[in-house]
C-alpha cells in the first residue's frame, strides 16, 4: 500500500475513532458493549501501526483519545 493511500485510509477512519472514544466515556466499563467499542479503538490504532509504524498517530491530535499505560514510565 503506498503511503497516499495509508494515510487516506486513517484519515477516513478519524471520525470513527473519534465517535468511538467519546461513545467509551458513556458505557459502564466492563459491559459488552465497552469491550467491543474499545476493542474496535485499539484496531483502529493498531492498523495505524502496521500502516505507518505509528500506533500512537491519532493520540497526537485527539486530545480526547485515551494514552494507554504501557507500564513502562514514558518509555
Amino acid at each position: 500500500m503506498t503511503p497516499e493511500i495509508a494515510e487516506r485510509l486513517l484519515e477516513s477512519l478519524r471520525p470513527t475513532r473519534q465517535l468511538l472514544t467519546r461513545t467509551l466515556a458513556e458505557i459502564p466499563i466492563g459491559d459488552p458493549e465497552y469491550r467491543q467499542v474499545d476493542r474496535v479503538v485499539q484496531e483502529i490504532d493498531g492498523l495505524a501501526r502496521i500502516l505507518i509504524g505509528d500506533e500512537t498517530h491519532y493520540f497526537r491530535e485527539d486530545s480526547r483519545a485515551r494514552i494507554p499505560d504501557t507500564g513502562r514510565d514514558g518509555e
